[in-house]
């Protein structure tokens, strides 16, 4: 088995074993006892009271100076000069072991099983049968496709049988096998069954021939673009192709001149004997270089010498390239077997094939013999309708094992595949639970470090100032004081144990946690805190980090109104302006200096707004006429702004 890369796919190799050769005998004796049923059906039929006429006198319509001449059936007017590709006209004598009487109940008929190209027949100088005969010249009628049946008429039968006169005009087509073939007269009802198991035969078994054939190639096609396995392809050409040929072939009346359909026709045929060549060397695998070669010469060579065989009017040039891909296909075929052989690769599924191409080779060289050549045996039975039938069938049979075999490969390797990715997803699983008990101990870890920071840059100062305080041998301790800056240090203490309170980002509930533990603080020196909180939607970056900066901001803020501003009222109010959560502080303090005035940033400014910047924060500091207003904007959503740390007027 091979990919579309033509790369070996794992597939057993092993020599034919006796149970295959079993079966291949058993295969062979088959297809020999089909060619045997084949002979024995086609063999020359006349049943009793039936006659069958072998000659005929022929004559030329429009050439009377031509004189009849004696011929006998089959007549090929292709065989006949230039002058007889017109219209031809065959008279019947009357057979002589043919007798009726003039009233009988029975009725004659004759059966044609193969005339034309266009035809009409006449009894006593009477048409009484036409097909194609008034047509348009330009329109395609191949009469020669179907059999026919013609009921004489009693009432123009004369009644002495020999005085009867059987006419049949043909117009002749060139390298259409024009003419007339052996007849049979007899009653009707029997010649009757003759002609539907000729229908059966040519023409439903040709259709069902090609509507199989265009099946298997369909599937096949569907089986590459799925599989990507080039002999997909090889064969879904040979099957179309085959499909197409025949029913160009079987078709009566086709919407085409009849010189495309000639055309069409070989160049089908050419196509399908070079892809069904490509498809065994592809099976095979032996790649020989000269069949391949020869394979795609004859599918180029085809309509070029079918256009050569048009040009010159030559029905030689079609026998002898029909000759020609004959052979080549029966030689490609057995190299590739000896090969093989030779190899020792030779398995089952070669064997199967190459006996099932070699009965469909025997059935088209027998009616390549008979229709072609004119060779002796029955040609209104044709045995390519059988084989390639079994050759079609046999194209799908190995669609399906090959089919059947990339799914077993497609299944084993994604067996293998959910194996290997359920051993990566174990490993991985553990992989991702060690990063992430590593990621706990690592946000164990900082968040000891920011809390041990952070108390120590707010808890540890309040009391290391304290401390000193105490310590100094020469400070007069004063106990409101002391008393105020161990409160401070508890207050700072109590901040930073709220931060860890879960709030979900609700700024409200913090600014009121904050209220809380500041507001008696501000309101014991003199300043009012007004309070203007609206509901706000929750603030993803408010969590344990962010509500201590947002603590941190306002502690400052709140410091140096108290230090700076002689404030007597601060108003603390939220709200949503677009998609930001709007946060402003205001006092009614002595406001800002004016710009050219304005000191530098201090530590603390700076601390807000690097805070505030890693809360994804934008800060505003602006007149509040009187006063001072500072104002964060918090983003909603996914956004984090870019903090701005300018003044502004």
């Amino acid at each position: 088995m091979t990919t579309g890369a033509g790369e070996p796919v794992a597939a057993p190799r092993t020599a034919v074993r006796v149970s295959s050769r079993v079966l291949t005998v058993v295969l062979a004796l088959a297809l020999a006892g089909l060619l045997w049923a084949l002979y024995m059906l086609t063999r020359p039929w006349q049943p009793p009271g039936a006659v069958k006429v072998e000659t005929a006198l022929l004559s030329l319509p429009h050439d009377p100076g031509q004189a009849p001449r004696r011929v006998a059936l089959p007549h090929i007017l292709d065989d006949e000069g230039p002058a007889w590709w017109d219209q031809a006209r065959y008279r019947i004598t009357w057979p002589t072991g043919l007798s009726y009487v003039v009233g009988d109940t029975p009725r004659l008929a004759m059966l044609m099983p193969r005339v034309g190209t266009r035809l009409r027949v006449l009894l006593n100088g009477q048409e009484i049968y036409q097909f194609g005969w008034d047509a348009a010249p330009e329109a395609s009628v191949l009469g020669h496709a179907v059999p026919h049946l013609v009921a004489l008429p009693a009432a123009l039968l004369t009644a002495q049988p020999a005085d009867n006169e059987l006419v049949v005009e043909v117009q002749a087509r060139v390298l259409e096998r024009s003419g007339l073939w052996p007849i049979v007269l007899g009653p009707q009802a029997m010649l009757q069954e003759r002609h539907q198991s000729l229908l059966m035969w040519q023409v439903t078994g040709s259709w069902v021939m090609a509507a199989l054939a265009l099946f298997i190639g369909a599937l096949a096609l569907l089986l590459w673009r799925a599989l990507g396995e080039r002999l997909f392809a090889l064969m879904a050409v040979a099957a179309l192709a085959l499909g197409a040929r025949t029913a160009l072939v079987t078709a009566v009346e086709p919407p085409l001149p009849l010189d495309w359909l000639i055309l069409l026709r070989w160049s089908a045929f050419g196509v399908y004997v070079g892809f069904f060549v490509l498809t065994i060397e592809e099976l095979f695998g032996r790649r020989l270089a000269w069949v391949r070669q020869g394979a795609w010469a004859t599918v180029a060579l085809s309509p070029l010498w079918t256009a050569a065989a048009l040009w010159l009017q030559s029905y030689d040039l079609i026998r002898v390239w029909a000759a020609l891909m004959t052979v080549f296909a029966a030689v490609a075929l057995l190299a590739a077997v000896v090969d093989q052989w030779r190899a020792r690769a030779l398995l089952q599924q070669h064997l199967l094939v190459a006996l099932v191409a070699l009965f469909t080779w025997l059935t088209a060289l027998r009616d390549f013999a008979v229709i072609r050549l004119n060779l002796p045996g029955d040609g209104d039975l044709r045995w390519m309708t059988v084989g390639s039938l079994v050759l079609t069938l046999t194209l799908g049979w190995v669609l399906v094992e090959r089919a059947a075999a990339w799914a077993q490969t497609v299944h084993r390797l994604n067996a293998t595949l959910a194996q290997r990715i359920a051993q990566r997803e174990r490993e991985l699983n553990q992989a991702f639970a060690q990063l992430r008990a590593a990621e706990r101990q690592r946000v164990i870890e900082e968040e000891r470090r920011r809390l041990m920071r952070d108390m120590h840059d707010g808890l540890g100062s309040q009391l290391v100032q304290t401390l000193n305080l105490v310590r100094n041998p020469n400070a007069q301790l004063d106990r409101d004081a002391l008393a105020t800056m161990l409160r401070q240090a508890l207050d700072e203490l109590r901040l930073t144990l709220d931060s860890f309170e879960p709030m979900d980002g609700d700024l409200p509930a913090i600014l009121g946690t904050l209220r809380r533990r500041l507001g008696p603080a501000l309101e014991s020196v003199g300043l009012e805190l007004r309070w203007e909180v609206q509901d706000v939607p929750p603030l993803a970056m408010l969590d344990s980090r962010g509500v201590l900066h947002l603590f941190r901001c306002l502690q400052e803020i709140f410091a140096n109104v108290v230090k700076h501003a002689r404030a007597r009222r601060i108003t603390v109010s939220t709200w949503v302006r677009e998609d930001h959560v709007i946060l402003a502080i205001e006092d009614d303090g002595v406001g800002l200096p004016p710009a050219e005035q304005r000191p530098a940033e201090g530590r603390g400014l700076r601390n807000v707004l690097a805070r505030a910047a890693r809360l994804g924060a934008m800060v505003r500091f602006y007149d509040a006429h009187p006063g001072t207003g500072i104002e964060f904007a918090f983003p909603v959503g996914q956004g984090r702004p870019v903090s701005d740390s300018g003044w502004t007027r």
